[in-house]
């Protein structure tokens, strides 16, 4: 059954397919397989007028329905030739099962009652009954099809599901989205599956670690997007890579949850090139991999056999439990207008406002901070190797080594007093400028939230006592209507350096 079309049912997955120029949305739960068109279909002996034919797959003969002409009366119809990119999509409903024909796939989309408009009855009685919604969300928008009313129609035949029949154990009990990035064939579960996303430009970030490389736009926010081959342990993406297509996937939130967050997971984006196939797969196509260690394979459950190839089965509960992705899934850059995007990593020059600057939000404990992202030179995950150095004066908590550049770690608790961490999950590394270069310095936080471009708030005076040097007067108000306080770590960085070139002095 189609779930959506039900009321109160909410994100139900939908693939997403072209047929005849037209956009059609299929419940994933729906799609058995997607296979390649055959240059001539078998024939099939049917009273529907828009059967074109049969498909012989694995000993089965299903009935493929041509709906080019039903859906779009301008295309013409005729003749069982079609084009070497056609594919077939297979469709199980309960014991039944057929195929449409189509000319590719689009992805996936999470659909709701709120983005499908059913059609009235006259309408649908007066026209081709094998739809009965429109859809429209995001980029997208077409018709809603239901395979309880196709293979209702009258003269509709389908074929039995022996699979099924026989021994519902031996399908693999979830649709598999699989893809390809950089070579690599993968298979991803779609239980873990917020959508997949088009091919588009990438949004720069101001933390370009090897697992963290951009951002993307999604649901009008934009969330992390991560280098898909280095989070499996496949190597890395180009340097540099900008552009390229998106499977959002949805992560189990991190402990302690940052202050705020109300909704039930995270989202990051996984980069890959292309969506190559949507459906169930019988066990006999799956390999299990029985060690634990394999390189390249922490997060796989085995290999997957399909059509085009082998693929590498990833196993959807450690994705959504890396803690990488978890730390990342938070991450959320609000837009505050359908036409005003906050770009991360970019300048003043890309200004909404005149007095508007961006700055990266973050959290120590349970307060909440933000600081001007034109000073931050990049953030880390705290898992760079400290040698310890004696504090003296300054808070000097030891030196780590980044981008080939020798960084000291000070203590937060000089700018914070009691409420700063020592063993955060991030280092936010600031940068300023020298003499003798660039001088840069970092401190770590709990979490990490977003970046946003905001208007500084003037509060009264600044308290700049010895215990707080960097704690400053203005403050910024999020988009969730909270005050944050604006704290300049790279000016305290350079204030607590500079001790300890006086103290080196004497």
């Amino acid at each position: 059954m189609t779930a959506v079309l039900q009321p109160g049912v909410h994100d139900t997955l939908f693939g997403l397919i072209r047929i005849a120029g037209l956009c059609a949305a299929l419940p994933v739960a729906a799609i058995r397989e997607v296979v390649p068109c055959p240059s001539r279909l078998e024939p099939f002996p049917a009273s529907w007028p828009d059967i074109a034919g049969a498909l012989e797959l694995r000993g089965e003969v299903i009935p493929v329905i041509d709906l080019a002409q039903a859906l779009n009366p301008s295309v013409d119809g005729g003749g069982q030739q079609f084009d070497e990119r056609s594919i077939v999509v297979i469709l199980r409903q309960e014991q039944h099962i057929f195929a449409v024909l189509a000319d590719g796939i689009i992805g996936v989309m999470p659909l709701t009652t709120r983005e499908i408009s059913p059609l009235s009855q006259a309408a649908t009685d007066e026209g081709v009954r094998l739809f009965f919604s429109t859809f429209r969300v995001a980029a997208h928008n077409g018709v809603v099809l239901d395979p309880a009313a196709i293979i209702g129609l009258p003269g509709m035949v389908t074929a039995t599901d022996r699979a099924a029949s026989k021994d519902d154990s031996r399908q693999i009990d979830e649709p598999i989205l699989v893809f390809t990035v950089a070579g690599l064939r993968l298979a991803l579960p779609a239980s873990c599956v917020d959508a997949s996303l088009p091919s588009a430009d990438l949004l720069p970030t101001p933390k370009e670690t090897e697992l963290w490389i951009a951002q993307r736009e999604y649901k009008g926010a934009e969330i992390p997007v991560v280098d898909t081959l280095h989070l499996l342990g496949h190597g890395s993406l180009p340097k540099g890579r900008r552009s390229g297509a998106g499977i959002v996937v949805r992560t189990q939130l991190p402990n302690p949850v940052p202050p705020g967050w109300t909704e039930p997971f995270g989202l990051v984006a996984l980069l890959i090139d292309t969506v190559d196939d949507i459906g169930r797969f019988a066990a006999r196509c799956f390999s299990p991999l029985l060690q634990d260690a394999v390189a390249g394979a922490v997060l796989s459950l085995g290999i997957l056999e399909t059509a085009d190839g082998s693929a590498l089965l990833i196993n959807a509960q450690k994705l959504a439990a890396h803690e990488g992705l978890r730390n990342l899934g938070v991450i959320r850059n609000v837009q505050e207008t359908a036409t005003t995007a906050v770009r991360i990593g970019q300048a003043d020059e890309l200004t909404t406002r005149p007095t508007e600057k961006p700055f990266l939000v973050f959290s120590v404990g349970d307060q909440r901070f933000s600081t001007p992202l034109g000073s931050v030179e990049e953030i880390l995950l705290a898992q760079a190797a400290t040698l310890p150095m004696p504090s003296g004066d300054c808070g000097m908590l030891g030196l780590f080594a980044s981008r080939g550049h020798c960084v000291p770690l000070l203590d937060l608790s000089y700018v914070l007093g009691e409420a700063a961490t020592r063993d955060g999950r991030y280092i936010i590394v600031t940068r300023t400028d020298h003499p003798d270069g660039l001088r840069r310095a970092g401190f770590r936080v709990d979490e990490l939230h977003s970046v946003d471009r905001k208007a500084l708030q003037e509060v009264g005076a600044k308290d700049r006592t010895a215990h707080l040097p960097g704690l400053p007067g203005p403050t910024i108000r999020l988009s969730d209507g909270h005050a944050c306080t604006v704290l300049d770590l790279a000016g305290a960085a350079e204030r607590l350096l500079n001790v300890q070139q006086e103290a080196a002095r004497n």
